[in-house]
């Protein structure tokens, strides 16, 4: 503990589109950052893209705040699209649905 790191980069396209690239670790220690920003997004009615190509371990709490942007994304009938994740990062099961 002590020495994780992530960095969230936004970016919106001309059709108003959300892309997030996320670098680093997502865990317990820095997760809330995601969190924060996807928080701040939940008004705005645009997809969002998460791209965790850079992400270089998510523990159970980097998880949370990917099930719970799920979660949201249905809500509010937007898409949180989650994208570039490491096959060392992926379980071999079926995703949850």
């Amino acid at each position: 503990m002590g020495t994780e790191r992530l960095a969230v980069e936004f970016e919106r396209d001309t059709d108003g589109n959300v892309l997030l690239r996320v670098n680093g670790t997502l865990e317990r220690g820095t997760a809330a950052l995601l969190d924060g920003i996807l928080q701040a997004l939940w008004t705005d009615p645009a997809p969002v893209t998460l791209d965790l190509s850079g992400v270089e371990q998510i523990d159970s709490r980097g998880l949370e705040v990917l099930l719970n942007a799920q979660a949201r994304a249905r809500e509010r009938e937007a898409p949180v699209d989650v994208v570039g994740v490491r096959e060392s990062l992926r379980a071999n099961r079926p995703p949850l649905e």
